[in-house]
């Protein structure tokens, strides 16, 4: 299977996750996603999106080479950094002032949704990272002579 199907995929099971995991976190916490009530609907899925984006990238450079652990404590933290600077800047244009560029990533840093979606982030990686590593380690060993595949 090609590296960009599979970030593609591990992008895709990003997002599905990341909705899960809020969906529980807003269930059994009571707790809102954007909890600014003037922020746009649309400022919650923008962060979500940017973090795929890093999980997609992180995937398909992780998948050629690099250390699977190491590659998904980047992009954990690359997320992290995305995902609050994507909300800053959605709700610092929102509401047309520059200081919640500061305020808003403060507010955010170690709430539920980002804390949540960079440990999913993380998962994602590593785990796409392993799996395309163990097609490429199948993919190589070679099919004994005159083995039909039925085991005896």
């Amino acid at each position: 299977m090609s590296r960009w199907l599979i970030a593609t995929m591990t992008s895709i099971l990003f997002i599905a996750l990341v909705i899960a995991v809020t969906g529980f976190e807003a269930l059994l916490a009571d707790v809102e996603v954007i909890s600014q009530p003037d922020a746009t609907p649309y400022l919650g899925p923008a962060m979500v999106l940017a973090g795929a984006v890093v999980v997609f990238l992180a995937t398909a450079v992780g998948a050629r080479d690099g250390n699977p652990g190491v590659t998904g404590l980047v992009a954990a933290a690359t997320a992290y950094l995305v995902m609050l600077g994507v909300g800053a800047v959605g709700y610092a244009l929102v509401r047309g002032d520059v200081t919640e560029l500061l305020v808003f990533p403060a507010g955010y840093a170690l709430g539920p949704f980002v804390v949540g979606s960079v440990v999913v982030a993380l998962l994602c990686v590593v785990g796409g990272i392993a799996m395309s590593r163990h097609q490429a380690k199948a993919a190589e060993v070679p099919a004994a002579t005159g083995d039909d595949g039925a085991r005896r």
